[in-house]
Order: structure tokens, then sequence, then C-alpha cells
């Protein structure tokens, strides 16, 4: 596995990455996690609940058992498992606190059952919530975490409003998963090619563009997007893919992660390619790193490849690898310079 000394950050990946290897026929749990065994992408492993398995978080203890045997047989560490607050289950209304906490519950028992000691999902943010939520953390001795994902930034209104209600609890069990999604300096040009290929015309993917780099707020961008894009002939599917733009990469400086690192639980690196000189081109994974060093964080990284939601044309295999290789020698290239 990609090692690094015990007080750096922690290398591993989320099954998430391989969403597209998922649907190959000969898909298993198990054939998933040896073949990331077989090419070094620990030592951390993250779940998606609902996504990697089955009956989720309804499982027997012969499931919970082979479960954590896979994953320690394997080499991993489990990291985190990824939950989800489906407020809207219901076709009819939406599910209210009580509800919201006791679905939540049942994940993060689950979780701790097979060996995560970090939940992670959205969350109702009211103080209320949050405070129950707190305690169902401790009675489980489970650290939860909120996602900092594009489009929000550290600053966001309903960041603040739940940095806010982080600091008046107070709790040691509640946290943040700052995604790299947040602090992209450029849209990935392996998405603008994938819009390209698609037949999207160049003017509206110019204009994405331009918008994008705007140094306007995000009501703003999704405003000129809604006024301007169907004038340059978008279609319904393009205007779908435009807004994707928005929601999926933010441009948060990344020093601003310094805000919130005191109460981060984990990381997710986030990343949509990489470049014949390995580096993403959109995101300054330097940059990101600086900062964790600099807070001294040393939980876990998961690789996140997401550039599975519009190409299908590479391997998240190869992907991962090549994020951990790029990863691995930024913290040990920094930890050597810190040390000198």
């Amino acid at each position: 596995m990609t090692y690094t000394a015990p007080n750096l950050p922690q290398l591993g990946l989320t099954l998430f990455s391989l969403t597209l290897e998922m649907r190959e026929p000969d898909y298993s749990l198990e054939g998933m996690v040896k073949k990331a065994a077989e090419l070094d992408l620990g030592p951390g492993i993250e779940m998606v609940g609902f996504q990697s398995l089955r009956g989720w978080p309804h499982l027997d203890e012969p499931t919970v058992k082979h479960v954590r045997s896979l994953i320690e047989d394997n080499g991993f560490i489990a990291t985190a498992m990824s939950c989800n607050l489906d407020l809207a289950r219901d076709r009819d209304r939406w599910m209210d606190e009580p509800e919201g906490i006791e679905y939540l519950e049942a994940q993060i028992a689950t979780a701790k059952r097979l060996g995560f000691p970090i939940a992670k999902s959205a969350i109702i943010s009211t103080e209320s919530f949050v405070r129950r939520l707190a305690e169902v953390c401790e009675r489980h001795q489970m650290k939860f975490g909120v996602e900092l994902h594009s489009p929000d930034s550290v600053d966001s209104p309903g960041i603040m409003e739940l940095r806010e209600i982080f600091e008046k609890i107070d709790s040691p069990w509640l946290g943040w998963v700052p995604d790299f999604s947040s602090s992209m300096h450029s849209i990935p040009p392996s998405l603008l090619q994938a819009h390209r290929e698609s037949g999207m015309p160049a003017e509206l993917t110019e204009f994405a563009s331009e918008v994008w780099n705007s140094d306007t707020t995000m009501p703003e961008k999704f405003a000129a997007f809604a006024q301007e894009a169907p004038k340059l002939g978008a279609s319904p599917a393009d205007m779908g893919k435009l807004h994707m733009i928005l929601t999926m990469h933010g441009r948060m400086d990344p020093r601003r992660w310094a805000e919130i690192m005191d109460r981060t639980v984990h990381v997710h690196a986030k990343f949509y390619g990489l470049d014949e000189q390995g580096n993403e081109p959109s995101i300054d994974h330097g940059a990101i790193i600086d900062v964790l060093l600099e807070a001294g964080y040393n939980g876990s990284i998961s690789s996140e490849w997401e550039g599975h939601a519009y190409t299908d044309a590479v391997s998240g295999w190869d992907m991962v690898r090549g994020q951990q290789d790029l990863m691995a020698g930024l913290i040990n290239d920094r930890a050597s310079a810190q040390k000198g």
C-alpha cells in the first residue's frame, strides 16, 4: 500500500471512483476490493453504503463479518462510510427531524459494526438536529462529517450557518469533509471535450467558461446561463450539462480550507483528469496539500475520480492510481522540505 509517515495524511480511495467499473457483468464487491489491493490503492478504503452493500443499512451479522474480513484481509483500513439522508424518500412529504435522525442512526450504527470510524452525509442544518446527531455519534463512538462540496465555499450562507452551530455545540464527534471540487482553478478540459464531442456548439462551451470564470455570485451565474444560453441554441439537455459545470466545480481559494481544518475529520480528493505529466489540470493539488500539512492534518484522504460522470473513455483504476502517485509525491516532497 502507499504508506506515508504516521504523522502525515493517509491515502486511500472511495469505491465511488469505480462507479462505471461496477456496471461490468462480472462485478462483485469482493473482486473490486481485491483488485484495489492488487493495484496498491490503499491503505484507506471508503464505501458508499447504498451503492456497495445490498440491503444497506440492515445487514445481518454474517454479512458484516464478511465485509470486515474483506477489508482487513486485503490490507485496507476502513476510513469513512458515505451515508445518505433521503429527505424526500416519501413522495408526498419531507422527513421531519426525528425521522432524519433515526434514518442516519441506522446507518451510523451499521458503519460502526463494519469497522468504519467515520460516517458522512448531508444533514438538516438546525441546532436541534445537530445536537441530536452529536448525541447519536457519542453513543456509537463515531465521528460524523458534513461534506463541503462545490458549489459551496467556507462562507456560503448555509455553510456559515452550520459552522456557527458546530462552534456553539462544540462536539468532538462532528466535523467537516472538505472536497477538492470546492477549490478548482479551471473547468476540466476533459469535460469541455466531452461536451464538444456530444455535439454541443462551441459557442456554448465558450460561454460556459466565461460565466464560470466571471467574478459573480453563484445565483448570478445561474441567472446568466438561464438568460443567455438558450439564445445560443442550448437545448434542455445542453442546459443540464452546462449547469453541472456550476454545481460540480467550485472556485474557492484553497487557502481558505484553513478556516475549517480544526474540525476536519476526512478529506475527499475529488478529481476529473490527469495530464501527460500526471498532474490534475483543473485542481492545484499542491496548494491543497500545503494547507493540509500546515494544519497538521494526519487523517485520511480518499481519491474520488468523478470523470465517470461524463466519460467512459478512461479507466477509473488508472485514474485513481495516477492521482495517488501525484498526492504521495507531493506529500513526501513537502514533508521532506519542512524537515530540511
